[in-house]
């Protein structure tokens, strides 16, 4: 049977281990919340990148629709009718 001495310093080494590895774990958790961070404000800087470039494309898919169309007079009557939409509401907002 093992000595009272050398139990004792088996736990010992087995502790000290075991908070070596605690404070490596530490540290690596951490990090990992630090880069995490860092990653999460890049997906939302990139997510509202994406808003504003699916919102140029709706502009440019418009605006090359409104180029793209032959007839002038039916261009001017849709600019004319967007304007009369405008108009209308801002009368409506503005009455409230």
């Amino acid at each position: 049977m093992a000595s009272f001495e050398s139990l004792y310093n088996k736990i010992e080494y087995n502790v000290k281990a075991a908070l070596l590895k605690v404070a490596d774990l530490q540290r690596e958790n951490a990090e990992l919340k630090e880069k995490n961070a860092e990653l999460e404000e890049k997906q939302k800087n990139l997510i509202k990148q994406t808003e504003e470039l699916t919102e140029r494309l709706k502009l440019t898919v418009v605006t090359q629709t409104v180029l793209n169309k032959r007839d002038k007079q039916e261009t001017k009557k849709q600019i004319n009718d967007w304007v009369r939409e405008i108009d209308k509401c801002i009368n409506l907002l503005t009455n409230k």
